[in-house]
């Protein structure tokens, strides 16, 4: 038999630098911050169900109605926010009404929104101290039936 030597390279220790992938990460991160835009409530597109005799609110910014919007889903938002429960919902709102008692509700609710939603939602509103509470709507000229979409 002969005799084979087998020689053992040394094994290399590999090294993976990290530092590029950070900057590649942040830099990615940069980029999505700086291309997102972000919605405030009251700029969100809700289908609200539509009124031939609602009458248009004639608040100023100075007396404004603090706006909850209520999606199909159940979802509630309030300041562009996603409120995660009817506790903190309550919290948030006797929040705001003791900063600033003078002002009410204006509860924009999606016309595919559960009426017992709905009725929850108002029950908190209520709840928080708020007396005045408006529903938003779409206003539709008159002699056209006021329905939902």
């Amino acid at each position: 038999m002969s005799e084979f030597s087998f020689r053992r390279n040394p094994r290399r220790r590999v090294s993976i630098n990290l530092t590029s992938l950070i900057d590649v990460l942040f830099l990615l991160l940069i980029f999505f911050m700086l291309t997102s835009t972000f919605r405030r409530a009251g700029e969100m597109e809700l289908e609200l169900a539509t009124s031939s005799t609602a009458a248009a609110s004639e608040a100023t910014p100075e007396n404004a109605p603090l706006e909850v919007a209520m999606l199909r889903d159940g979802t509630v938002r309030f300041g562009g926010q996603v409120v995660a429960d009817d506790e903190e919902l309550l919290r948030v709102l006797s929040a705001a009404h003791e900063a600033d008692a003078g002002r009410g509700i204006l509860l924009n609710a999606e016309a595919e929104a559960r009426h017992a939603d709905v009725v929850r939602l108002i029950d908190i509103v209520r709840e928080a101290g708020y007396g005045g509470l408006s529903l938003g709507t779409e206003i539709v000229p008159r002699g056209s039936r006021g329905s939902s979409p």
